[in-house]
């Protein structure tokens, strides 16, 4: 399977896996659809509205040999961590970056303890896959709840694939069973996320600075209200 042809199916598997179970609404996001890196490098985002739960932007680059697909679900409406899922296909390489963060008002509940355990369970089984160290940035690791990088050829990449859907899985059954966010403590985690949106842009890491090069400091903080993590969709 060519690059391309194994990028639309990891972003049409991703979006199928939420749409399964959740009624998904596309949100017009104008001139964020398509927004060029350093002017050459086409990104392109969709997002939509997950009715109950919040957020699912997809963002992808496609420049031939490498593929990047990535998915970021924003929950607003239940107290639970916010997931993302990054995709790297270059050549005969295929990498996965999964980080769950704990932007959450209480994360004490025996729902969420039960995922972590599933998580740290889906770890275990490519613990034997080669570790994909991303740059540093330390700023971020009180945040994380769990982080999974991983690495490996072609002829591995099915495993990959199982661990994307084992992981959507058990993220969308988790989600159903807590309960709706009341009105008073939605505005606490809508700011949860944005607090930690402003600091990914104050901080910087790679991927961001290459958007605050082309976009600013405040246009790129505008892109990740509406597009990446889009809090400010929260109804």
């Amino acid at each position: 399977m060519s690059n391309k042809k194994i990028g639309n199916k990891i972003k049409d598997l991703g979006i199928s896996k939420v749409k399964k179970e959740n009624e998904l609404e596309e949100i017009d996001i104008g001139e964020f659809k398509t927004v060029y890196i350093n002017k050459i490098l086409p990104f392109k985002s969709k997002i939509y509205y997950i009715k109950g739960l919040g957020v699912l932007s997809i963002m992808t680059l496609n420049i031939g040999i490498m593929q990047m697909i990535s998915f970021n679900i924003n929950p607003f409406e239940k107290d639970i961590p916010q997931l993302t899922i990054d995709w790297i296909i270059i050549l005969n390489k295929r990498t996965i970056l999964i980080e769950v963060y704990k932007l959450m008002i209480n994360s004490e509940t025996e729902n969420y303890k039960e995922f972590l355990k599933k998580l740290e369970e889906m770890k275990g089984n490519v613990a034997d896959l080669k570790d994909f160290k991303p740059t540093e940035a330390k700023w971020r690791e009180k945040y994380f709840s769990v982080f999974i990088y991983k690495t490996c050829d072609k002829q591995n990449e099915d495993r990959l694939l199982n661990l994307f859907k084992d992981l959507l899985n058990a993220y969308i059954e988790y989600s159903k069973k807590e309960k709706d966010i009341d009105s008073e403590q939605k505005p606490k985690k809508v700011e949860a996320i944005k607090e930690f949106a402003d600091k990914l842009v104050e901080n910087g890491g790679v991927a961001i600075n290459n958007f605050k090069k082309t976009l600013g400091d405040e246009k790129t903080k505008e892109f990740l209200a509406k597009v990446f993590y889009g809090y400010l969709h929260a109804k």
